[in-house]
């Protein structure tokens, strides 16, 4: 019997491939063929991964194929048939899926790919002659076939459970899970329209799954359903039963289209305990032109309502995409403060990837598009948006990381903002600028130089008040825990007999444990409510909460 190995090169160490743990577990349940998966990421070296691949020695190797690894994979099927010319490569995933007549002829090292939704198709494959095999590229006397597609299918629940125990023990890793696969919308920038059949998992099958994980110690479950809140009735249901099994210690992560919640549901998500679940939500852009073009019709006052009832206690991914249709520099500036003003946890800003098979990639020549040529396909410009201005929001993204998305600088920046800057963007902007011109974008950073950054920031600004503004920073700065050493514009006024006496009202095993464990500062401004008036402020590392002291009173 043949060996046959399947390949995830994934993008990240942290990340399982859900894909191939699908085509292995359907595979062996339906077959007596057993299915090796090796499994390793983009930042393994070309070398080591042939090496790995030798050293199984497969008859036949699969690679999963995405946007992200598609060059990597690419080399790695150019290298590995010298070293091992009789094995058979085959690949799947989005990225061949179309365009495959040219990479069959362009790559002769390629033996086969699999087109579409992979259980069956990779099963076929294994089981049955080339030429039966719907969903299967091959070559045959020197020329490509194709069989045609494979249907999809229709009842999800044929398919096994993806992971093996062992695994599931696992607390660095994050895992995936989907309930339905499909997406009814047409966004034309996306995959994910061109399969507009929603078919989902029966709600007990789902439910068994779920214990399943939480009767693991795993830690972050990510539900890769395109939009999960399609039906009410099924959504909460799910939403029920993982209340009425709440763990401590996960999260469940959800993409959800925000603009359809009602008052229920609303009150519900109140319900969950913070840290529980995780919400992404694409608003994309808030310009009804933009919209129009793209499929996409966002309520922005039923969006903004019902993102600020639901940022209370669960954490919350605001996704913008720079480069759409009808979108200038200007309009641009308008959705981030949109979503700005909403103060999620998260802004993802993405950038526009002219993706095959897409609507969007089919309009390139009339919205004038350039774009790369190569995965991941970014635009550089089209006829509302210079690569000039791109760059800039490119920029801007990496500032935003730092100084919004990190969560590190919620009182030093938002002071910035609120008293020097027209908008946010403004702001970000700005000191993107200030980082570009000083060669820092092109630095890594360690956390105390962003501090240090951002204290030099403000005073080449010449910014008032100085003192005042130390005053958050240093806030923001000790909220990180114990760093050990303090910046030079960071006095620390503490009082360690006070600190003492907290420790102890707290519970603390012990002083020394409290003292590991915990800070106490005074600051000589109220940070909260802007008064002149000396405040301490205990800081807890284990609850990461802080607490407000006035009077030495505990």
């Amino acid at each position: 019997m043949s060996k046959v190995v399947i390949a995830a090169i994934n993008s990240q160490y942290v990340h399982l491939n859900l894909a191939v743990r699908y085509l292995k577990k359907y595979t062996e349940t339906n077959s007596n063929i057993k299915v090796e998966i090796y499994e390793t990421n983009i930042n393994n070296q070309l070398l080591n991964i042939i090496k790995d691949i030798f050293e199984l020695n497969p008859d036949k190797i699969i690679f999963s194929t995405y946007i992200w690894n598609k060059e990597y994979v690419f080399e790695i099927v150019k290298e590995i048939k010298k070293v091992l010319p009789n094995e058979k490569i085959i690949l799947g995933g989005p990225e061949v899926s179309f365009g495959w007549e040219k990479i069959m002829e362009e790559n002769p090292e390629i033996d086969s790919i699999l087109i579409g939704e992979g259980e069956k198709v990779f099963l076929n494959f294994l089981t049955e002659e080339n030429d039966k095999v719907m969903g299967l590229v091959y070559r045959k006397d020197g020329e490509v076939c194709f069989n045609g597609t494979e249907k999809i299918i229709e009842d999800l629940d044929i398919i096994p459970f993806p992971y093996e125990k062992e695994e599931l023990q696992d607390r660095t890793k994050i895992f995936y899970y989907e309930s339905s696969r499909g997406c009814p919308f047409n966004c034309s920038y996306c995959m994910s329209s061109i399969d507009k059949t929603v078919r989902y998992y029966s709600l007990d099958r789902v439910k068994e799954d779920l214990k399943i994980f939480l009767d693991s110690p795993i830690k972050l479950l990510k539900f890769v359903d395109r939009t999960f809140n399609l039906k009410k009735e099924r959504y909460m249901e799910i939403w029920k039963f993982l209340l009425e099994n709440y763990r401590e210690g996960i999260t469940f992560h959800f993409e959800i289209n925000a603009n359809i919640f009602d008052d229920e549901t609303l009150d519900f998500l109140e319900t969950v305990p913070k840290g529980y679940f995780q919400f992404e939500i694409g608003v994309q852009t808030i310009n009804p032109d933009t919209m129009k073009s793209i499929n996409r019709n966002n309520i922005l006052d039923k969006l903004a309502h019902n993102v600020r009832r639901i940022n209370k206690n669960i954490h919350l991914h605001l996704d913008l995409i720079a480069g759409l249709p009808y979108e200038t520099y200007e309009i641009f500036k308008k959705s981030f403060e949109y979503v700005h003003e909403l103060k999620p946890e998260m802004i993802q800003l993405g950038f526009l990837k002219l993706l095959r098979g897409t609507q969007m990639y089919n309009e390139a020549e009339k919205y004038e598009y350039k774009y790369f040529s190569k995965p991941p396909y970014e635009v550089f410009s089209n006829k509302f948006i210079s690569f000039a201005e791109i760059i800039k929001l490119k920029n801007l993204e990496k500032i935003l990381d730092y100084y919004y998305n990190s969560e590190k600088f919620t009182m030093s920046a938002d002071y910035i903002i609120k008293r020097y800057y027209k908008s946010s963007f403004d702001f970000y902007e700005e000191i993107a600028d200030y980082y570009d011109k000083k060669g820092y974008l092109k630095i890594n950073h360690k956390e105390s130089a962003l501090f240090n950054i951002l204290h030099d920031f403000y005073i080449e600004k010449g910014f008032k008040d100085i003192k005042v503004f130390e005053e958050y920073l240093k806030f923001d700065f000790i909220m990180l825990g114990k760093p050990g050493f303090y910046p030079e514009w960071l006095i620390s006024l503490k009082d360690s007999e006070l600190h003492n006496s907290i420790i102890k009202e707290k519970g603390f095993k012990s002083v020394r444990e409290g003292h590991k464990n915990s800070e106490l500062e005074l600051f000589s401004f109220n940070i909260f409510n802007g008064n002149k008036e000396e405040i301490n402020i205990f800081f807890n590392y284990k609850t990461r909460e802080y607490e407000v002291i006035k009077n030495n009173e505990i």
